[in-house]
């Protein structure tokens, strides 16, 4: 009768202690897994205890590192597209500056009969030529977000006789 009473009464105070204290239920789950391994199959010792607390655990811990690691990586990707972006948009902010000022500029030489005609061509190039740096930037910025680029050919390949 006293070793009955103290197999339940330390049975009760195992389970107690496994449910109240993780390194005590990994501790059983791990002697399970050894004593177990070898009367039963592994898919069978996998089914049993894949209810645990331990087993559970262990498969969240899994899944938040491959969530931090997929973190850490999005991180350097937005890190990299932002300073695409940043660069590209100081470049298109000075080719617009540059190209108000010529038109500005070249305002008063474009009324002068002989002069104006080449004037409007000379800044009808420059305009060609920053359009196609403008669209080679846009395409700059649709490789580095993964988009369809646009076919430069169309602007850049214009020939001026």
């Amino acid at each position: 009768m006293l070793l009955f009473l103290a197999a339940v009464l330390g049975l009760g105070s195992l389970n107690v202690l496994t449910l109240v204290n993780d390194q005590a239920h990994t501790a059983g789950v791990s002697f399970l897994k050894t004593v177990l391994a070898p009367a039963l199959a592994e898919a069978t010792m996998s089914r049993l205890l894949s209810q645990s607390p331990t087993e559970k655990y262990s498969a969240l811990e899994k899944s938040h590192k491959a969530l931090e690691s997929k973190h850490v990586q999005l991180k350097k990707m937005s890190a990299f597209r932002s300073q695409v972006v940043k660069n590209i948009s100081i470049r298109v902010a000075r080719r617009v500056a540059v190209n108000a000022g010529k038109n500005v500029a070249s305002y008063a030489a474009e009324i002068v009969p002989v002069v104006g005609v080449a004037t409007i061509t000379a800044l009808t190039v420059s305009d060609l030529y920053d359009d196609c740096q403008t669209l080679k930037d846009l395409n700059e910025l649709n490789v580095t977000f993964e988009h369809e680029t646009s076919d430069e050919i169309t602007v850049c390949g214009i020939k001026f006789p």
